[in-house]
């Protein structure tokens, strides 16, 4: 828990691919919650423009600002396109952070290896609250 702590202290932006813009969806709810815990959010997703007024990217490799980490919300059978969506991007993230049932476990070898921390089958909006202190 100590790394996931250090990790989100020390980040500012997160790109949330998969965001939705429907607030009842869990990606939409996270990514509201993040960003008013003072994080910067960058939707990725293919099929919109803007979500919540922000811009809205149709890939990773199209944000060309530095990006802390990734949060995904896509199905697990998607997760060597993730992982591959991540490595294309310059700078390279931080962390990515594989939200319960986005896969992760057959790709995150690959991507500590080219030196982003990975957390796997974990709610990044519950791992904030605890480490902020709130429940």
């Amino acid at each position: 828990m100590n790394t996931a702590c250090e990790v989100l202290e020390s980040a500012r932006r997160i790109a949330v691919l998969g965001m939705s813009p429907k607030p009842h969806r869990t990606s939409h709810a996270i990514a509201m919650y993040l960003q008013g815990a003072g994080f910067e959010i960058v939707p990725v997703n293919p099929g919109h423009e803007h979500i919540e007024g922000l811009r809205c990217y149709r890939k990773l490799e199209a944000i060309s600002e530095p990006v802390d980490i990734v949060d995904v919300f896509r199905a697990a059978e998607h997760e060597h396109e993730v992982c591959a969506e991540v490595l294309a991007m310059d700078p390279l993230p931080k962390a990515v952070w594989f939200q319960l049932n986005a896969g992760g476990f057959g790709v995150e070898d690959e991507l500590r290896e080219r030196g982003i921390e990975v957390f796997v089958d974990s709610c990044i909006k519950v791992v904030h609250s605890i480490c902020s202190g709130k429940r």
